[in-house]
């Protein structure tokens, strides 16, 4: 029987503040800078190094620096790095809105610097402390974001392989965004290259580790094991393992049944516990079959998106469908355009700009050939409406390029974001901050280049 048949048969029922100096990791009065950025303070620090708050002077922005720095010999850092530098550059080319986009890497001084968005909002093992256990809906929300990601992510054939509550942020907005991609990848080696993550492993993250990686294995399953170690900690307080040391905690995930989740928390519906523990299987090939069928079982228990009077008075307001897609349920903000496109009064503008965000809609859920041709052709029909310096032609040109990453063809996007870049500087005001919105993508095609 499939996993997902299982499981509904079993469904009826930044702290910031000054840093302590420590050498080699920027810290204190003594480093302020790394290159053009200038780091202003601490944003939080674990077994691998320390994240900043910093300043971009060449592009004007804020931005958060991730300095590693592992403890190995000297004569292994060249290893590290390389394989750093590889990670980086696979993984800044992924381009989702749960996912903090890459802007800069590289190596300085001895450390290896990672450049990235400045994502506000607290880190989810902040928010279990202070909260507690999260009631049902949100813990399930904030799993299918996650899912929703990894999903994406292994879509690029790139694993996470290091998914944790510290590595979960909730913004403000209550969305979910996945951090450190690409970081436990640089840690893991390539056939007869050095391993630098056994016995010294991070006790933190042999916690959420699943059996395989333990042995060297790491295949997208096993960022499925630790999404269910986190939705199990969301929802019990505590992850379904816990031990004195990495070796203890090894043996209890390969070999220990996980303690039942209702034994710590009552209430949770038969059928989340049954999809936990699926997640939570030894075997790779006894979980769920991808991140995306994670994301989908997890719905049924997801909040449903809010409705106002505003939005059933009427049709909904596309501006409230584009932050549920951005808040990763692309499936139900596609059928509220579908509402604004049956609509017998809209303006031909309008209609214009629900099929583009219908199209965004399509491309979210994988669809992103299907996605391409609609934008082209909506883009089309925008210019000849709206004239070419109008936002929604700006806008329409962008998310085609984007897709246009997406599918690999960087080469036409790369030309496609110059003109755009050179059209935007011209148009748009200097406090717009898509004005600059295809430089930066630019930019970031180029270093993947």
């Amino acid at each position: 029987m499939a996993f997902a048949d299982r499981v509904r048969r079993a469904a009826p029922d930044v702290r910031v503040g000054q840093a302590p100096r420590a050498p080699g990791l920027g810290t204190g009065a003594m480093r302020r800078s790394l290159g053009r950025y200038d780091l202003t303070h601490e944003l939080g620090r674990g077994g691998m190094g320390v994240v900043w708050a910093a300043h971009d002077r060449a592009h004007g922005r804020e931005v958060a620096v991730k300095l590693l720095a592992p403890r190995i010999r000297d004569a292994e850092r060249a290893t590290l790095e390389r394989r750093f530098l590889r990670e980086a550059r696979l993984t800044g080319r992924l381009a989702h809105p749960g996912i903090p986009a890459v802007h800069d890497h590289g190596s300085h001084g001895g450390e290896l610097y990672l450049v990235m968005d400045l994502v506000p909002g607290r880190a989810l093992d902040a928010v279990l402390e202070s909260e507690g256990p999260l009631p049902v809906e949100r813990a399930a929300d904030v799993a299918r974001s996650a899912a929703d990601v990894l999903a994406y992510a292994h879509g690029q054939n790139v694993v996470h392989r290091d998914l944790k509550p510290s590595n979960l942020m909730i913004t403000p907005d209550g969305e979910i965004r996945v951090l450190d991609f690409g970081v436990a990848a640089a840690l893991e080696p390539q056939p007869g290259e050095t391993r630098f993550t056994a016995a010294n492993a991070a006790l933190g993250t042999v916690v959420y580790m699943a059996p395989e990686q333990a042995v060297g294995k790491t295949v997208p399953a096993s960022d499925l094991y630790s999404l269910g170690c986190v939705l199990y900690e969301l929802l019990t307080g505590v992850p379904p393992f816990t031990g004195d040391g990495p070796f203890l905690l090894y043996h209890r995930h390969a070999h220990d049944p996980v303690p039942p989740l209702a034994d710590r928390r009552s209430g949770v519906p038969s059928g989340l516990r049954a999809l936990v523990a699926g997640l939570l299987e030894k075997r790779p090939e006894d979980r769920p079959a991808s991140a995306a069928e994670v994301a989908a079982l997890l719905a049924a228990w997801s909040p449903a998106p809010a409705t106002t009077a505003a939005t059933t008075a009427a049709h909904p307001r596309p501006a409230e469908l584009a932050a549920l897609r951005r808040s990763g349920h692309p499936a139900r903000a596609l059928e509220g355009y579908g509402e604004i496109m049956a609509a017998a009064d809209l303006a031909h503008a309008d209609l214009l700009a629900a099929r583009a965000g219908a199209a965004l809609c399509v491309g979210a859920l994988g669809r992103t050939r299907e996605a391409l041709e609609e934008l082209r052709s909506v883009l089309a029909e925008q210019r000849n409406l709206l004239g070419p310096d109008d936002l929604a032609v700006l806008d329409t040109r962008y998310e085609i390029a984007v897709l246009l990453v997406r599918t690999g063809e960087r080469q036409a996007a790369a030309e496609l974001l110059r003109r755009s870049a050179d059209h935007e500087e011209r148009v748009l005001p200097a406090a717009d901050a898509r004005r600059v919105r295809s430089r930066v993508l630019l930019d970031r095609l180029r270093r993947m280049a």
